[in-house]
């Protein structure tokens, strides 16, 4: 019957026995290992007791002051105390080198000048072995089927044996702790066992939970993104670990094609916008020209005020800036531009400022600049996509910074920040990819444009995104 069974059963009750086994063995294992440890510690406690008390005994025992031998004797007795009467003597006594008793604690039972073996049986036994094994240090006697514990210790003066120091503990003194310990070491069992039963019937169920979850994620192939479906199991030789690491290898192979399908989408895509940007950048260029003379006849032969100098001004670098967009689209070959300079960044500030304060933010401009041989239409391009992405990006009452500075002697280095939510993670993976947009409205292809031509002028673009701030920054270095 048990051979029928499921292995999300079996397995655990195999377990379970096992548990409950080793459970048993190491808590009969603890409870003798407690016993010794308490004779032990009974007996390093008896031998203290007996050299000092040996110690002490010598004067009195040198003058014969049998009463300041007996105050001697019971001053332990004087001393108990709850936390050690466990471990009190039960009898002290002095003999002397005839085995006769020369004081004892209990002079009812231990009458003076008698032999030791007067005072019972068991006392006759300890005679006879004392006679045979005279000890010249302190020993341990445990004679067998005995109610007491003796530790004996020689009284020495000048290498002359007074007589013997013996100590007296009764077997039932181990009882009270032995009991305790025995308790303590049956709930520790109990609390292993409430815990580790629970857990053997749970790794039953864990046996069966990554074929389940391999089941579903092969049901989910075809119908959602490879990257999207998530199976992990541990790499091993057995079957499991087999059957996951060829799934795993299957998914690596959907992935790659899906990706390579994507590239060639956005091959075509590229394709074709830069078809349709060459077809109409003849009809571009010509108005552009025109318009573009008429503001050069214009500020050469006519009578114009400051304001309308710097308006024409203006018009004309913006046009400029068109004349260059298809250029960097396509991203071709780096065009011949005018140099960039603070001029361009007034301009990019008049420009935006109406977008920002649509959305009630403010603006924090910071520029510390001098004019730089950069191509002054791709730097203003750069500087206008993320400008208008900050100030979409941005709550009210929000704030966007602009900061232009050198970064050393020969780099320049753009930053574009905005407070507001980050950018989720998994949208900061596709950030500078072509036609990949999450925002309604959008075409995709600002923050491509950016980073093209950030590498077309071999400088470098990062991203930081983080609660309550999202900045963007342009380090390109500066031609000498």
């Amino acid at each position: 019957m048990f051979s029928d069974l499921s292995f999300r059963y079996k397995i655990p009750l195999r377990g379970t026995v096992l548990i409950l086994i080793t459970s048993f063995a190491i808590t009969a294992a603890l409870i003798f290992r407690a016993y010794d440890d308490l004779k032990q510690d009974l007996i390093a406690n008896a031998e203290g007791l007996a050299k000092v008390m040996a110690y002490t005994l010598v004067p009195a025992i040198l003058k014969n002051d049998i009463w300041r031998a007996f105050e001697i004797v019971q001053t332990p007795f004087n001393a108990v105390t709850t936390e050690n009467s466990s471990l009190q003597a039960k009898d002290i006594l002095i003999i002397n080198n005839q085995y006769q008793i020369y004081v004892a604690s209990n002079p009812e039972q231990f009458q003076m000048q008698f032999p030791i073996s007067s005072a019972g049986p068991e006392f006759a036994q300890f005679e006879t072995h004392l006679r045979q094994n005279l000890a010249a240090n302190t020993e341990v006697l445990d004679l067998p089927l005995t109610e007491n514990l003796y530790v004996i210790t020689p009284i020495i003066s000048d290498k002359v044996r007074l007589g013997t120091l013996v100590i007296s503990y009764p077997r039932e003194s181990f009882t009270p702790r032995f009991a305790q310990l025995a308790k303590r070491a049956a709930f520790a069992t109990l609390l292993v066992l409430a815990a580790l039963l629970p857990l053997s019937w749970y790794w039953g169920a864990r046996l069966a939970k990554p074929l389940v979850k391999l089941a579903d994620c092969l049901g989910r192939v075809g119908r959602e993104a490879p990257e999207n479906l998530r199976y992990e199991l541990r790499e091993s030789k057995d079957e499991i670990g087999q059957v996951s690491a060829r799934f795993k290898s299957m998914l690596h192979e959907l992935q790659l094609k899906q990706e390579l399908e994507k590239q060639v989408i956005a091959t075509e895509r590229l394709a074709a916008i830069g078809q349709l940007t060459a077809s109409i950048a003849h009809e571009i260029n010509n108005p552009l020209g025109g318009m573009l003379n008429t503001i050069s006849t214009q500020k050469r032969y006519g009578k114009n005020d400051a304001m309308t100098d710097k308006t024409l001004a203006m018009l004309e670098r913006g046009l400029l800036q068109i004349k260059d967009t298809v250029s960097a689209l396509l991203v071709e070959t780096r065009q011949s531009s005018r140099d960039f300079g603070p001029e361009d960044m007034s301009d990019i500030r008049t420009l935006i400022s109406p977008d920002i304060q649509r959305q009630q933010a403010g603006l924090v401009w910071d520029v510390r600049m001098a004019t730089v041989p950069l191509p002054a239409s791709l730097i203003r391009q750069v500087l206008i996509n993320l400008l208008l992405n900050a100030a979409k990006a941005v709550p009210p009452h929000g704030q966007v910074l602009c900061r232009a500075t050198h970064a050393g002697a020969d780099e320049l280095e753009l930053q574009i920040c905005n407070s507001g939510p980050p950018i989720p993670d998994k949208q900061m993976k596709h950030l500078f990819e072509p036609f990949v947009h999450y925002r309604s409205g959008g075409n995709g292809l600002g923050l491509w444009v950016c980073y093209q031509i950030v590498s077309q002028l071999g400088g470098t673009i990062e991203t930081h995104s983080s609660d309550g701030e999202t900045c963007f920054t342009a380090t390109i270095p500066i031609p000498s």
